[in-house]
């Protein structure tokens, strides 16, 4: 485990809030475990009154660290948005070799749209083959 997410869990375990991470952390393992078992980006974006493009980036790293994970989705004003909860201890090494694929496997899209008209053939087609 990477140190500031040791950082991070000690800050939660202990109750001493000193980030915007942590308590992003705290709020999802607070509906986790004491709400309705799950929150979404726009519950959060409101009860912590921060900018969208904040929390979705602070979100995108502990999920990369396997903290959160997502799941279904429930509809909010004609939005969906995805499911999340605090992951346990037991499911963060799949979390994050889940998201490291899924990651690769955008990278991969993206390269493919973007430099198509760079690209060797051989390349082209070692890419087409990798599972999107």
């Amino acid at each position: 485990m990477k140190p500031k997410v040791k950082n991070w869990l000690k800050q939660l375990n202990n109750g001493v809030i000193k980030s915007k991470t942590t308590l992003l952390i705290y709020k999802i393992h607070w509906h986790t475990h004491k709400g309705k078992g799950f929150t979404n980006v726009d519950e959060l974006r409101t009860e912590l009154k921060m900018p969208h493009q904040t929390l979705t980036a602070i979100l995108s790293t502990i999920q990369d660290e396997g903290l959160v994970k997502s799941y279904g989705e429930v509809v909010n004003g004609g939005t969906a948005y995805q499911k999340l909860s605090y992951a346990q201890p037991h499911e963060r090494e799949e979390l994050i070799k889940q998201r490291r694929i899924e990651k690769f496997q955008q990278w991969v899209k993206r390269g493919k749209e973007e430099f198509r008209d760079l690209m060797p053939y051989n390349l082209k087609v070692e890419l087409y083959n990798i599972q999107d």
